[in-house]
């Protein structure tokens, strides 16, 4: 029974620390990447001449969101761009709001595919037969650019030749409901600061799907974007930083993005990031045969215990439950707030403040949702845990044929 207590306390103490400890680094390697690549970059230094550039975005029922999509498009303020809708076998409105577009913007181009692929798999078709400009931009089909996005994003391919992709800076554009202004404070506070975090240690989990240039020939050398995982972005910057070419972070590049306005699409959403996660830790554990890829260790393990942790919080959770309604001394990891639940918030408030402070000129309307950071912990580590224990299942044992098949999530028209 004492072992059994001390296993319960040790592991009590790291769930507390572990999220407290990473929210702490987070902050710090934020701010030393600001104040080393982000504060004076200046825009004397982009290029004389700017290559050409073709952005690829995939579509699969997306009538909803993609007119504000192609009017941003059309306001970019690049020399010299092609865009190439790709059409997954929509079966609502899609191509018809596309093509309205075309004729007033002759760099327009539209791939009709008449079977439903997967984003991987109509990426890589377009990546075949419609890209010959050494720099591919991928972006989402409700991805809004502000016009100099694309030119922070291709700058610094001109002077970093082992430079295999550069992500964007995401940033949720709609904050009407709780959930939507929870999600707002995520992206900044959680994802840009640990892309900034990543990119100071060396190693970056993932792109940001909505809104990534990639070296065309990159791309091309490994092969395109894999279907077997249910989050090509997280496999293809594993791929390109195992073929040793770099990913950067690039924050001016701003991406107006929706996010999941309802629970279920929130759940949904989060549950393919999780299944994306596990296929990570199968599809690419063999970096620990062969110690060229050493430089990967950190960022994997980093996942495993992130992923330990989700384990032992919902495990602990549920026991604490349990005993707590049939026993008279309950065990396990109460869910009551305490003060560990309180030193938490505090260092949320913190890495808030933190990415406040970095995203200000970005996005000068987020401190709007400062008042909700203390109740963010709930969605991002309980909600986290939860889809990373849901999926396991499915994610280490299910098939990988097929995995990269979606369904576009809701999409809402802007300014509604």
């Amino acid at each position: 029974m004492k072992l059994i207590k001390n296993i319960w306390w040790f592991l009590g103490w790291y769930v507390f620390l572990y999220p407290f400890a990473l929210s702490i680094l987070w902050s710090i390697l934020g701010f030393y990447f600001w104040w080393r690549r982000e504060r004076n970059l200046d825009k004397k230094n982009w290029p004389n001449i700017w290559p050409p550039v073709t952005i690829l975005i995939p579509c699969h029922n997306e009538s909803e969101s993609i007119a504000a999509t192609c009017t941003s498009l059309s306001l970019l303020s690049y020399p010299d761009y092609q865009v190439v809708f790709i059409d997954d076998a929509s079966t609502d409105d899609t191509v018809a709001v596309i093509r309205h577009f075309l004729s007033s913007n002759p760099n327009f181009h539209l791939l009709s595919l008449t079977q439903n692929c997967g984003k991987a798999q109509a990426l890589n078709y377009a990546l075949a037969t419609s890209v010959t400009t050494s720099i591919t931009v991928v972006i989402d089909a409700d991805t809004i650019l502000t016009p100099d996005s694309l030119k922070y994003l291709v700058a610094p391919f001109c002077t970093q030749p082992r430079l295999g992709a550069v992500t964007g800076n995401p940033l949720v554009v709609r904050r009407m409901n709780i959930l939507e202004k929870l999600q707002a404070a995520e992206f900044a506070s959680i994802i840009g600061l640990i892309k900034r975090s990543q990119r100071v240690i060396g190693r970056v989990l993932t792109v940001s799907g909505c809104a990534t240039a990639y070296r065309t020939e990159v791309l091309k050398e490994i092969g395109g974007f894999s279907s077997r995982t249910a989050t090509e972005d997280i496999d293809i910057t594993w791929q390109i930083q195992r073929h040793f070419y770099e990913v950067w972070f690039a924050p001016q590049a701003v991406a107006f993005i929706q996010c999941p306005s309802t629970f279920k699409e929130y759940w949904k959403q989060r549950c393919r990031w999780a299944l994306g996660g596990w296929h990570l830790l199968r599809t690419h554990k063999d970096i620990f045969k062969d110690l060229k890829w050493r430089y990967l260790y950190p960022t994997y393990l980093e996942f495993v215990l992130s992923s330990f942790w989700a384990f032992v919080f919902v495990l602990g959770t549920t026991y604490w439950f349990i005993t707590y309604f049939f026993t008279s001394s309950p065990t396990g990891f109460s869910p009551i707030p305490a003060w560990y639940g309180a030193l938490i918030s505090i260092a949320c408030i913190f890495q808030m403040a933190a990415a406040l402070f970095f995203n200000h000129r970005y996005d000068p309307k987020l401190y709007r949702t400062f008042f909700w950071i203390p109740w963010y912990p709930i969605f991002f580590f309980a909600f986290g845990a939860l889809t990373m224990v849901w999926t396991a299942p499915k994610g280490l044992f299910g098939s990988l044929e097929h995995a990269g098949r979606w369904k576009s999530p809701k999409r809402t028209v802007l300014g509604r």
